[in-house]
């Protein structure tokens, strides 16, 4: 299944790299982003733990600068490591949201000539 998907969303991406579709494929690609940066980062259950959690191969984390296995640590700092990832793919999906407002630009497949932004706009030519 893990591999379908990689096979798949390589095809998006090879699809928005050559301006073919970009607008839908840069839509689809934001939504399997959020949707994963949620199931993969759930911040908020860490929040207000009184747990301890164990971070997996944590490379330097002690700057010892070896493989130490796994790491024990508070749950609030491993809120702070998952808020942090979280956000970070949140960004990206930003990023790809802003290819699906602004177009793929000129040198695009699909959309050679730029879309106007006033007849996006609701209002018109107000």
């Amino acid at each position: 299944m893990d591999g379908a998907l990689s096979i798949v969303l390589l095809a998006v991406v090879a699809l928005v790299v050559m301006g073919m579709r970009s607008r839908f494929c840069a839509l689809l690609m934001a939504s399997v982003n959020f949707l994963s940066s949620i199931y993969l980062h759930p911040f908020w259950m860490y929040l207000f733990s009184s747990s301890r959690y164990e971070l997996p191969e944590v490379m330097g984390s002690l700057g010892l600068g070896e493989k130490m296995g796994s790491y024990p640590m508070s749950a609030e700092l491993y809120a702070s490591h998952q808020r942090y990832f979280f956000f970070q793919s949140l960004s990206y999906s930003g990023a790809l949201l802003l290819l699906v407002v602004h177009g793929p630009g000129q040198y695009s497949i699909d959309e050679p000539d730029p879309v106007e932004l006033m007849s996006l706009t609701a209002k018109g030519n107000d």
